[in-house]
């Protein structure tokens, strides 16, 4: 028995406000490259669903970068260290690791001949290290610059030269190889954002925290002219370029939420692309780029990727993720749609064809989303605002919000549109958009589950005790106490007929409950080393399937308890969601902020 990935529906680049953020792109021009948290993403641009990931990293990526032959791709994280990895085939066979700066490294090239990489970044004793790729050994110094360097670019063709940017204004032109300082360029007046060389390497340009663009002799470093004199220029800082294949216009994206096309011979803006962000000031901000043959991309602090259309100087197309962890997973009716909450309360729903997001704003919450369920008709979320959000359809538009008046630990949904929800101390049941029956318990609530006849709920706790009662309109009566867990219930759920609830709990054990009789008839679910995070029964009710903190996923099945089939390292850290779409498939979140599909094979 196994299981096999088949989709994995890619989270949005990671951003942070007031910093760029380095994109890249195969040389081919097929896949876009970026990282979020401990994973790099491979995307491809004409069919972002389709994608890899790359997670062996024990950190945050900070920036990727493919070598020009394409077949390797350097990544670095946080922790100064540099991983450079095959990507033909799918092993992602490591060929080096190494530590080359104290601190974060920011960005990172490779020349033109894949021997050779610069990384730049944060550091005590220094801000870049050149070193050569295969064994890690010194290719030269980096040196002059007294803060930390944001970015770097290699000219691809020989003489290689060597640009870097940093927070100290100035720009460092090196000749190389070996690489040794050979000036100081001091045009910026504030922090120095990108670097990038020609694809013919006649010229390199620069942009900075100023809003000034710079173009520069990329054989000797003076520089030729200033574009952002020029009229229609951005009115706030830039954090990314890129240069057109024929080395005539420039790419720019600026903290304004604009991106622009600039015309290098005439020094003017060629097209403006207004990207700023509906209900926000700064989530608009465009704070990384991309340009490879007819794509051109600009990324949002919001982490959107928008396509660009020069011929109509709008975006053709925006692909949009999430950032943060999902920690709430609901699948459609048809199977087909998935909805996602994530850490900061961002919902959005998938296409599960194509892996299309899309972000439902009014359904989204201020803080993190602690469940949500559907029953085909309404989509309800619980979020860390003290607030349940009803919404109607497949795409919400409608939406009611309802205030728990606490946090809410859990809730639930019934075919007849009955919601339950729990608080710390309390049971809330709501129907018709208003709380119609609520009570009082002594224990500490954790979790909930009511059937989908909408006659029977169950309620974890604190005391690693399930309670179990039967709903009769807003009467809630209390039937058996289940005892058999150990530790904190921290998800249930009933089987379709509900006859059945599972009860999974923090220290990774899941029991099976009869209802009717309180007995227990599974207890050897017991595979999971962490807190059980979801769970959930297949459509004919033989399999379950779980997630848990310790990242794997098992799918157990009813009629044969000791048969399993695991996925191990399913998601980077954590596994919070996981549904079937049928008895061979299911669908899971995580930690990644990534959506995946699986099949499942059967002995």
């Amino acid at each position: 028995m196994s299981a096999t990935r088949s989709a994995i529906f890619a989270c949005a680049p990671a951003t942070v406000r007031g910093e760029g953020v380095h994109l890249d792109t195969d040389p081919k021009g097929e896949n876009i490259l970026y990282t979020s948290g401990r994973s790099v993403l491979i995307r491809n641009i004409e069919n972002p669903g389709i994608a890899k990931e790359y997670t062996q990293h024990s950190c945050n990526v900070s920036v990727a970068k493919y070598a020009p032959s394409g077949y390797y791709i350097a990544s670095a994280d946080e922790r100064g260290n540099v991983r450079i990895w095959d990507t033909v085939g799918d092993e992602q066979i490591l060929k080096l690791e190494t530590q080359v700066l104290s601190g974060k490294i920011k960005d990172l090239a490779w020349d033109g001949e894949s021997k050779r990489i610069i990384a730049v970044g944060e550091g005590r004793d220094k801000f870049a290290h050149a070193f050569f790729a295969d064994s890690g050994s010194s290719c030269g110094e980096i040196i002059g610059h007294s803060k930390v360097v944001n970015t770097v670019a290699i000219r691809q063709s020989r003489p290689f030269r060597a640009v870097t940017g940093g927070d100290d204004s100035s720009i460092v032109f090196s000749n190389g190889v070996p690489f040794v300082f050979n000036k100081l360029i001091q045009e910026h007046s504030r922090f120095v954002q990108e670097v990038k060389f020609s694809p013919s390497g006649d010229l390199f340009a620069s942009v900075a925290s100023d809003g000034k663009i710079f173009v520069f002799d990329g054989k000797t470093g003076d520089k030729i002219k200033e574009l952002s004199a020029a009229e229609h220029g951005h009115t706030g800082g830039i954090y990314a370029l890129s240069w057109s294949p024929d080395n005539s216009r420039l790419l720019t994206s600026s903290a304004d939420q604009t991106a622009k096309i600039w015309d290098v011979e005439t020094s003017s803006v060629v097209s403006t692309f207004d990207l700023a962000a509906q209900g926000s000031n700064f989530l608009g901000q465009q704070i990384g780029n991309v340009w490879k043959g007819n794509h051109l991309l600009s990324l949002s602090l919001s982490g959107d990727l928008n396509y660009l259309d020069p011929s109509t100087s709008k975006t053709s197309r925006v692909v949009q993720g999430h950032q943060k962890a999902i920690t709430a997973l609901a699948v459609s009716e048809d199977k087909n749609t998935f909805f996602t909450g994530s850490y900061d309360g961002r919902v959005m729903s998938w296409n599960g064809s194509t892996g299309d997001a899309q972000a439902l704003n009014e359904a989204s919450h201020t803080n993190q989303i602690m469940q949500m369920v559907t029953n085909g008709a309404e989509l309800v979320s619980a979020g860390m605002d003290e607030a349940i959000k009803v919404s109607k359809g497949k795409s919400p538009g409608g939406v009611t919000v309802l205030p728990t008046r606490a946090l809410p630990k859990g809730v639930s949904i019934c075919d007849d549109k009955t919601i339950v929800a729990v608080t710390e101390n309390s049971i809330q049941i709501l129907s018709e958009d208003k709380v119609v029956g609520k009570l009082e318990v002594e224990y500490s609530a954790t979790a909930v589950a009511i059937n989908r006849q909408g006659n029977t709920i169950a309620v974890g706790s604190e005391d690693s005790k399930v309670y179990v009662m039967t709903l009769n309109g807003a009467n809630v009566t209390p039937v058996h106490t289940l005892t058999s867990n150990n530790s904190a219930i921290t998800t249930l759920s009933f089987n379709p007929e509900g006859t059945l609830v599972a009860a999974g709990d923090s220290r990774g054990k899941i029991q099976v409950y009869d209802v009717a009789s309180g007995e227990t008839i599974i207890s050897q679910w017991v595979f999971h080393t962490a807190r059980v995070q979801a769970l959930s029964w297949s459509p004919s009710g033989r399999y379950a399937v779980s997630g848990s903190l310790d990242t794997n996923i098992y799918v157990w099945s009813r009629e044969e308890p000791l048969k399993k089939i695991a996925i191990l390292n399913a998601h980077v850290s954590n596994v919070s969601g996981v549904e079937f779409t049928d008895d061979d498939t299911i669908v899971s979140t995580g930690g990644d902020a990534c959506v995946k599909t699986w099949k499942l094979k059967r002995a």
